[in-house]
């Protein structure tokens, strides 16, 4: 159990950059449209709604996914709510593609984000359909 759960820590740690550029929600509908309501809530610093929107392996405990939230939200906000600060805040976005891969379940959506600074990045949004909802999803 231990092991279990230093592991799922460790992969957790690796991939929180990824699990705060890639957030689903809005309406779902679409890859874009769930990236685009990652990016809203990524500039408006809501780390617990970008942690609500992921999805989670269907064999993960209810334990594990609540700490696993907690602490992607810990790290949110003492990581990125810093670098996002120190490029003055994030001042707009704009969805730069989308690819959906050839079996429909997954897709990669790009986004470059402005900041206050004038600086720019583009983020990859991982995405898979789960239940007709297009949610970003932690890869292995």
């Amino acid at each position: 159990y231990i092991m279990k759960k230093n592991l799922l820590l460790l992969v957790a740690f690796i991939l929180t950059a990824t699990v705060f550029i890639a957030c689903g929600g809005g309406d779902g509908s679409t890859p874009t449209a769930a990236a685009e309501k990652c990016a809203e809530l990524l500039k408006a610093g809501d780390y617990e709604g970008i942690t609500n929107q992921l999805a989670f392996d269907e064999n993960a405990s209810k334990e594990d996914i609540d700490a696993t939230k907690a602490m992607l939200v810990a790290m949110g906000k003492e990581k990125s709510e810093k670098q996002i600060a120190e490029k003055q805040g994030i001042t707009s976005y704009k969805v730069v593609s989308e690819e959906i891969a050839e079996d429909g379940n997954t897709a990669i959506v790009k986004v470059e984000f402005t900041y206050g600074d004038g600086s720019t990045d583009t983020q990859n949004y991982d995405l898979k359909l789960v239940d007709g909802q297009w949610k970003p999803y932690l890869k292995k």
